[in-house]
């Protein structure tokens, strides 16, 4: 009997490791603007919880063009996530520099990146395929951080055009969406 559960234990473990960056969706590359809801990209980063405000930040009654600013927030300010959408108006481009096996990619190959997803994973499209959330540690972010000796196996070599809207609920009950800028950090927000 112990044996058995353990078989299926063991089973259970390897068939969820299996999963762990092997999920993808056969497709063309994605239509733009590319529209990643729900999608929060960096470390740390999660909704349904309490943000405070690190600088001035003016809130909009919606992240769609024609938008109206309808209040501000001081530093210091409070404010609930509820959620986010990252506006991919054109992806990032990484160039493998040399073949990375584990991951089936090509010296030359080129990965399209779509929403940050912090820690190095980031939505990609290459080869045909979407990944949600792939690892991209390996490539060199335009200003020549990011990965470090031999990990390093790619370049970015276009950062992309990436707008986050955050929604987020005020004290007081309203909602209301913020641009988040992803070149600064830590982001005004959080």
């Amino acid at each position: 009997m112990r044996t058995a559960a353990f078989v299926m234990f063991a089973g259970l473990v390897c068939a969820a490791a299996g999963q762990s960056g092997d999920d993808f969706k056969e497709m063309a590359a994605p239509a733009l603007p590319f529209y990643d809801w729900g999608a929060c990209p960096y470390e740390t980063c999660a909704y349904a919880q309490s943000w405070t405000a690190h600088k001035a930040v003016t809130l909009y009654d919606t992240w769609k063009a024609g938008r109206r600013a309808i209040g501000q927030l001081a530093a210091g300010d409070r404010v609930t996530g509820v959620t986010g959408v990252v506006v991919t108006a054109k992806p990032g481009v990484i160039r493998l520099d040399r073949d990375v096996a584990r991951q089936n990619l090509k010296r030359g190959d080129t990965l399209l990146t779509y929403a940050n997803r912090g820690e190095g994973y980031s939505a990609v499209w290459f080869k045909g395929r979407y990944y949600a959330s792939f690892d991209v540690s390996f490539a060199k972010l335009l200003n020549g951080t990011g990965c470090g000796g031999d990990h390093c196996a790619g370049t970015f070599v276009d950062a992309g055009n990436h707008v986050w809207w955050a929604q987020v609920k005020l004290a007081s009950g309203q909602t209301a969406w913020a641009e988040m800028d992803l070149g600064e950090v830590p982001v005004a927000l959080y």
